[in-house]
């Protein structure tokens, strides 16, 4: 039986905590970016883009299936917009959670290659991070699940409708207890190990059905990352902040923020805000939060509850909500993206209903910044350019699109 929604929700906040508490990317970014591997890796996929169909789990995360391997050995992992590689279980793991499906062994295809020490792609891992075990190249990272290790290597990945030849991870030893059934990560995040680098395209979007909806979602790369929609279109452009530790992250600049017609308070210059799909709430600047909090209040009308659910800190009885506001967040270039209440007030089924945001106060981060996560995504189709650089979006039935 799964977890309870709460349970999921506690260890979801402790995993984006620490994973955020100065918002430090993970170890392996350092030196990739000099790394020449992208031509040998570039994806064998179709002209016409590739589709990846992704769908909501129990434990709150959007997965994927797909195969790794010749012949092919079916596997699946969360896809995380902000990770920074690819990931699965091996066989030859000491210390592994459980998972649903059978455990990769790369013994057993005939496409694996083992990277040895010293090629350019091993020697692209930073000194701290990488060994040699019998020539082979071993690396150690953080992940948003927990800490991994393992075998560095390469195999044919079979993806929706993308094959590519991807440099991934094997692992053999985690801190990781349970993932409640992927085997790993399917990292999109900035970064030259990250599927969306390695197959070379030069734009993606996804759109993600409602968690209660019973529907896949997609993932679209390539050519068939399109918007198409009847909805209007906003585009804005993604942040370059100096603080390096971000760089993995795809980043908006927020200059407006409203709850129905209340308008909420930024700081004066605004707010970075980090796109995530790995946390399913959002996380504002406190003042912003504490203002949120307010207008909701007002605009419902109904008494929050005297003990909200964990980790929440506003929760009301659902028959008393009908007046919950639109949020509306105005990004760089007049971007503005409409969230319904539906989108932010998470219903427990038990009469209760909860505002599916905290204060970024929480992820013990010193700086201004805020993070959307996938509850507030639904049903808006985003599509981020790697060339032009910018993210642009439309309100979406994405259970139409899958």
């Amino acid at each position: 039986m799964g977890r309870p929604v709460t349970t999921l929700l506690v260890l979801c906040l402790i995993s984006v905590t620490t994973r955020a508490a100065a918002f430090r990317v993970h170890d392996l970014r350092r030196g990739l970016e000099q790394a020449t591997m992208r031509g040998r890796l570039l994806a064998d996929a179709t002209e016409g883009g590739a589709v990846v169909p992704i769908h909501w789990t129990q434990a709150m995360n959007y997965i994927a299936n797909f195969t790794i391997g010749t012949p092919p050995q079916p596997s699946s992992a969360v896809i995380d917009l902000a990770g920074e590689l690819v990931w699965t279980q091996c066989k030859q793991c000491s210390h592994c959670f459980e998972q649903d499906m059978p455990l990769f062994d790369p013994t057993a295809s005939n496409t694996y290659r083992a990277e040895a020490c010293g090629t350019p792609l091993c020697e692209s891992i930073p000194n701290d991070s990488r060994n040699c075990s019998g020539n082979v190249c071993m690396y150690e990272a953080s992940t948003n699940a927990g800490d991994t290790g393992g075998k560095v290597g390469t195999d044919t990945f079979a993806v929706g409708t993308a094959k590519a030849r991807l440099a991934f991870g094997c692992v053999v030893a985690s801190d990781i207890d349970t993932m409640d059934g992927p085997s790993g990560i399917v990292g999109l995040g900035r970064t030259p190990w990250s599927l969306v680098a390695q197959t070379g395209v030069a734009a993606f979007s996804y759109c993600l059905s409602p968690h209660d909806a019973g529907k896949n979602s997609a993932l679209f790369l390539g050519s068939s990352a399109k918007l198409a929609g009847a909805g209007k279109t906003a585009s804005t452009p993604f942040v370059n902040i100096s603080e390096n530790d971000m760089s993995n992250y795809y980043k908006v600049h927020l200059e407006g923020l409203k709850a129905g017609d209340a308008m909420i308070p930024l700081p004066p210059s605004g707010s970075t805000v980090l796109l995530d799909t790995f946390s399913p709430i959002s996380f504002l600047v406190d003042g912003a939060y504490q203002a949120i909090k307010k207008a909701v209040t007002a605009a419902v009308g109904a008494s929050p509850m005297a003990t909200p659910v964990k980790p929440f800190d506003l929760c009301f009885p659902k028959a008393g909500t009908s007046g919950a506001p639109d949020l509306v967040f105005t990004f760089k270039g007049g971007a503005a993206m409409t969230v319904p209440a539906s989108n932010y007030l998470l219903d427990y089924k038990n009469g209760t209903v909860c505002l599916a945001m905290l204060s970024s106060a929480r992820l013990n981060s010193t700086t201004e910044l805020s993070l959307l996560g996938s509850f507030q995504q639904e049903n808006i189709h985003f599509l981020f350019d790697l060339e032009k650089e910018t993210l642009s979006f439309q309100p979406a039935d994405c259970t139409k699109l899958s």
